[in-house]
């Protein structure tokens, strides 16, 4: 009895202390998700830094081996109030990358942070690219489809003249043998004329037939007017200016939104909450290319520096536009900014209607869903058709994504009318023709 009133007084205890221990516990021992801290890091640090190099900042991967877990979440949330408590490291690093100073992100919770950690220690291996397949609505097939009947006519024609060529060949061949005298093409197609008006019955089903896959070819070609799939402007070489139809700037969508996975959003930020996706300003540019001027940048066939050490003719072209001047690394006084004259790729007509944010934010629709690999695309190009159909097919198949924290008393009622059963875009009217048309 002795022995257990002894255990009792020192397991209590213990545990007393182990429970308050789980609830005094700093923010570094928060678990993190590492697929959200990837969500995280794009949104909020691909623009500045990368996992396995330097940018505007430093190289994060790993960043927990080389930093205290309690640091970075102070480093993380505020920056400036961690330098102006006279933090020697943060000084050090502020300095080092020439003042460039970290945005504060009071907003970001532990639980963020820790993501974002965990992430940066362990990122995951990149899925396969989205991309390829057959177009929603199937127009890329049929046009594949139209094509093929074209040249099925083209192939059938030929053999057709072929065969009578060589008919009119082996009979020229037999009268010769026989004495008599080869008859001439006037005379031979004289005679099939005259074969083919007697035979009325098969001339009018061959007439008809014509007629049909001229019509076809027509009908898909009148269909394809307008519908700009594929169409890619062309770059221009390494400081050339831009001449009608050519970008201003060769931007490279793959290099931003591939190797450094800079987030749509942070570029085209009113996607989330406008009808427009938007052109970014060239201050937005200025974001990271106020330091980062593509001196640094490598040329992989050679593996060394594309621009031979100089800062690249590209990113000349900014600060042209701004009147920013590297070399003081300040802005020009009195400059007349030039704006950067980009040439659209999307276009939607006038009849039609498109909001980004209620298909972004409300939706929840990845860019790459309309807008294809951006993330591979060197040149970007118009991925998808943006037909009517194409746009029909989706909202039919499109489910709805529920407790979003838009429209939440129609979602409910939605639940309660199916069941619990999938609800489509076509389900709350998304095939009506006010919707895009009005």
């Amino acid at each position: 009895m002795k022995n257990l009133y002894r255990f009792h007084v020192r397991f209590i205890p213990l545990m007393l202390s182990i429970f308050a221990m789980s609830f005094t516990a700093n923010s570094a021992d928060i678990e993190g998700d590492v697929m959200a801290g990837k969500d995280k890091f794009k949104t909020y640090c691909a623009a500045c830094h990368k996992l396995d190099a330097k940018a505007v900042g430093p190289a994060l991967g790993g960043v927990t081996d080389r930093r205290d877990e309690e640091w970075l979440y102070a480093w993380i949330k505020n920056n400036v109030e961690l330098r102006a408590s006279g933090d020697a490291d943060a000084i050090a690093i502020f300095e080092e990358y020439n003042g460039s100073a970290m945005p504060v992100f009071p907003y970001l919770t532990d639980q963020d942070i820790a993501n974002i950690l965990a992430y940066t220690a362990n990122p995951p291996v990149p899925a396969a690219p989205v991309g390829g397949g057959d177009v929603a609505d199937g127009s890329g097939a049929a046009a594949a489809d139209n094509d093929m009947a074209l040249w099925i006519m083209i192939i059938l024609g030929a053999v057709l003249i072929a065969l009578i060529a060589i008919l009119s060949t082996v009979r020229n061949t037999l009268k010769v043998v026989k004495g008599e005298d080869p008859s001439t093409v006037l005379e031979d197609a004289s005679k099939y004329t005259r074969f083919l008006a007697k035979n009325t019955g098969f001339m009018t089903v061959f007439t008809a037939v014509v007629a049909i896959a001229f019509l076809n070819v027509a009908y898909w070609w009148m269909m394809g007017v307008g519908v700009e799939e594929g169409y890619m402007p062309e770059h221009p070489s390494a400081g050339q200016v831009a001449e009608h139809g050519v970008q201003p700037i060769a931007f490279s969508h793959e290099l931003h939104a591939g190797q450094n996975e800079i987030d749509c959003n942070y570029c085209h930020s009113s996607a989330r909450h406008s009808a427009t996706s938007g052109i970014p300003s060239a201050n937005v540019c200025m974001n990271c290319h106020m330091y980062v001027n593509g001196s640094e940048i490598v040329d992989p066939a050679t593996n060394q520096p594309k621009y031979g050490g100089e800062r690249s003719p590209e990113i000349q072209k900014i600060y042209n536009a701004v009147g920013w001047d590297p070399e003081t690394m300040s802005y020009i006084e009195d400059y007349e900014v030039q704006p950067i004259k980009w040439v659209r790729i999307h276009n939607l007509p006038d009849l039609a209607y498109f909001n980004h944010a209620q298909h972004v934010t409300a939706g929840q629709i990845e860019c790459q869903e309309c807008h294809g690999p951006v993330e591979e695309m060197e040149v970007m190009y118009q991925y998808s058709p943006l037909t009517m159909g194409w746009c029909i097919n989706c909202h039919r198949e499109t489910k709805v994504q529920l407790g979003n924290g838009f429209y939440e008393d129609q979602h409910d009622a939605l639940v309660e009318k199916y069941h619990g059963e999938d609800i489509t875009v076509e389900d709350i009217g998304g095939l009506e023709c006010g919707k895009c048309h009005y």
